[in-house]
């Protein structure tokens, strides 16, 4: 087959930015489809684990800047403030927390060096298996191969036939960032993420520089005083007294809403395929839901590699989800299961997280996407 080949893609989000650049890399031609007027995130932070930082090297996107905190621990505390696990990172796994504001703005930089067009208030509301999106205005475009890079609500995972079941959690979050230093963690908190639990309630504290502070404030469905917009302040300092000092500056937040699970039959349909939370959303709990996006968006192009006819696609997509579902469904499983330690007493929990989280397999297990080697990662230092 002579000529380029084309994708289209649908979403302008992280998975969907890094499987345009990765593929334009490799010579295709590359329209991202992005429903809102322009590429945006939410004003929240995320964490950037080992792998992800990898495949921020490999596309080449400038995003962690000498200001981008790098944390060496993840510290779990009790209702009382005491230590659970000190959560200490291994020396060979790097985690840097930024804001995802400015995660969007280095893929997007990087998508559009590579020759990436990118369509804003372009809604895609279905797909075909032979390549094509749909969008509104009985219009629709055709590629040599399609991607579903629309979320959880993704509209190629359904018009498609792939999704098993779509769950939203009863736990979910308050997110915002403030304005902060380090010196606002105490001096027993210095080069650190901290994690609080108090019953139902967490308090998530993560330095992203010297300025800011991203906090996440997790709670049940059915905490209606936990999940009030404007926040309940007072209620929430009866909770986490020591960080009284910090929810005092939160100001403008995001309401509180649920987590996503989603299942599929297949990553792929013919020549059209779906990544990130399309294929595999997940519970924040072990901050590698955009690390999955971005790893599985980056070993689709690898696997895409040298190919000749257009027709060798399916088989090609069939053997990236071989390769790559696992690690993905790995994550999903852990970040479940993490979240149910939410429901237990106080007390219970305490033991469960100290015991647990000193036991060697329970780490590995929990670092195992963070030490990965991702596909088209490998010839990194």
């Amino acid at each position: 087959m002579s000529g380029k080949f084309r994708a289209i893609i649908a979403g302008g989000g992280f998975g969907g930015l890094t499987a345009a650049t990765a593929l334009a890399q490799r010579g295709w031609s590359v329209t991202i489809y992005e429903r809102q007027p322009e590429l945006r995130a939410a004003g929240a932070g995320i964490y950037i684990w080992e792998n992800g930082l990898r495949i921020l090297e490999a596309l080449g996107a400038d995003v962690v800047t000498k200001d981008s905190f790098r944390g060496l621990a993840m510290e779990q505390r009790g209702h009382n403030d005491g230590v659970l696990d000190p959560g200490d990172f291994p020396p060979s796994v790097r985690l840097i927390t930024v804001t995802r504001k400015d995660l969007l703005a280095g893929l997007r930089a990087a998508a559009e060096k590579a020759g990436v067009e990118i369509r804003t208030s372009a809604e895609v509301i279905g797909a075909g298996s032979e390549g094509d999106l749909h969008f509104t205005g009985a219009h629709s475009e055709k590629a040599d191969l399609a991607i579903g890079a629309d979320g959880v609500w993704s509209m190629v995972r359904r018009s498609l036939g792939l999704e098993l079941f779509h769950q939203q959690t009863d736990e979910g979050a308050l997110r915002t960032i403030i304005p902060g230093t380090p010196e606002d963690l105490g001096p027993d908190g210095q080069g650190k993420y901290i994690e609080c639990w108090s019953g139902e309630r967490r308090f998530l504290i993560t330095p992203l520089n010297d300025r800011e502070i991203y906090l996440a404030l997790t709670c049940q469905k059915t905490d209606l005083a936990g999940k009030k917009s404007p926040l309940d302040k007072d209620s929430w300092k009866t909770s986490f007294p020591r960080w009284s000092h910090l929810i005092d500056r939160t100001d403008q937040m995001l309401a509180w809403a649920p987590y996503s699970i989603v299942k599929v039959r297949s990553w792929s349909a013919g020549r059209t395929a779906i990544i990130g939370d399309a294929a595999h959303a997940q519970p924040p709990n072990l901050g590698q839901g955009g690390g999955m996006a971005m790893q599985s968006a980056l070993a689709l192009a690898v696997h895409l590699e040298g190919i000749a006819d257009r027709r060798d696609i399916p088989d090609r997509l069939a053997q990236w989800e071989a390769k790559e579902r696992p690690l993905a469904e790995h994550c999903q499983r852990w970040s479940c299961l993490y979240g149910e330690v939410s429901m237990l007493p106080d007390a219970t929990r305490a033991k469960l997280v100290s015991n647990g989280m000193a036991d060697a397999w329970v780490r590995n297990e929990i670092l195992r996407a963070a030490r990965s080697i991702p596909t088209g990662t490998e010839t990194l230092g």
